[in-house]
């Protein structure tokens, strides 16, 4: 049965910044709903990238994962783009 443990350490392989479901899936022999499936039951540990793959595909990654691989700048564009989301949802920010 997959776990979380699978899950992240896929996640978290150093070969990676980020990852696919697909690239998850295909490393621990499972399908990409199941994998899927462990990310949503641990969605607070998990972070999905405001930009997808080359080919359309999401990404993500652990937290600690990015903390630990994210470049500043990457940190900086991560926050501004995080910022920007928030004020179109919420419409704060504006007169």
């Amino acid at each position: 049965m997959l776990t979380w443990e699978d899950v992240s350490t896929a996640l978290e392989n150093n070969r990676y910044k980020w990852r696919t479901l697909r690239g998850v899936a295909k490393e621990l022999k499972t399908t990409e709903a199941e994998v899927l499936r462990i990310i949503n039951e641990n969605a607070s540990e998990v972070i999905k990238s405001s930009i997808p793959a080359a080919t359309g595909e999401d990404l993500f990654t652990t937290r600690n994962h990015y903390r630990r691989k994210a470049s500043f700048l990457d940190k900086i564009t991560s926050s501004i783009t995080s910022a920007n989301i928030s004020i179109i949802v919420t419409g704060k920010g504006e007169d």
